[in-house]
């Protein structure tokens, strides 16, 4: 006898998120390919799946390029910010440590000239990185009022107006570095952002 599938809310979530998922990477598969534009049923059949169930996870277009703008993020994040540092390290050496896995991870990842460098041109795409960078701008601000508080920022700086012009231009300086032919060594590009973030963020 014929076992009958498994209907349960766990197994349909399970099935639902890694279809999902497949999707999310055929959508940045596509991506890579066209430099940036992506057609839903391109996706769909990279997928191996209709163009109907794409649309029933992600609602439209602009949902998919949003998931794949987050997902990147989510990368992003778990490649920088999710790494533990030494606590015996000063935020001077903890930033620089930081920068470099940044700077590397925007290097190595092919998606980020396309998603830094602002060749999304979906509207949905602008709002996700948007909301993103909002996030890194609110972390980094607790960490420089972090650094305030144990004596090695000075206090008269104000914590999220410094965080929001470092990212800022760091944003800036690695979508320049990612359009261009040869990109620019990780050591370059960390003196440059570094002294730049030493008249942002000066220490005490």
């Amino acid at each position: 006898m014929s076992s009958s599938p498994d209907r349960s809310p766990h197994a349909l979530t399970a099935r639902g998120g890694a279809t999902r998922l497949r999707l999310i990477e055929a959508a940045r598969a596509e991506l890579l390919e066209t430099g940036g534009t992506l057609e839903v049923a391109k996706v769909a059949a990279r997928a191996e799946a209709s163009p109907g169930l794409l649309y029933r996870y992600f609602g439209a277009k602009d949902g998919l390029v949003a998931a794949v703008v987050h997902a990147f993020y989510d990368a992003y994040d778990d490649a920088v910010f999710a790494v533990p540092v030494s606590a015996d390290l000063g935020w001077i050496e903890r930033e620089r440590l930081r920068l470099s896995r940044e700077i590397d991870f925007l290097r190595e990842d092919p998606l980020a000239p396309i998603v830094v460098g602002r060749r999304l041109r979906e509207p949905s795409a602008s709002q996700a990185d948007a909301e993103r960078l909002a996030t890194q701008i609110d972390m980094a601000a607790r960490n420089i009022a972090h650094a305030q508080r144990s004596g090695e920022v000075d206090p008269a700086v104000d914590a999220r107006l410094a965080a929001a012009a470092f990212l800022g231009a760091f944003r800036e300086l690695m979508a320049e570095a990612m359009s261009r032919e040869v990109t620019p060594s990780r050591q370059d590009l960390l003196d440059t952002i570094w002294r730049l973030g030493t008249s942002i963020i000066p220490g005490t």
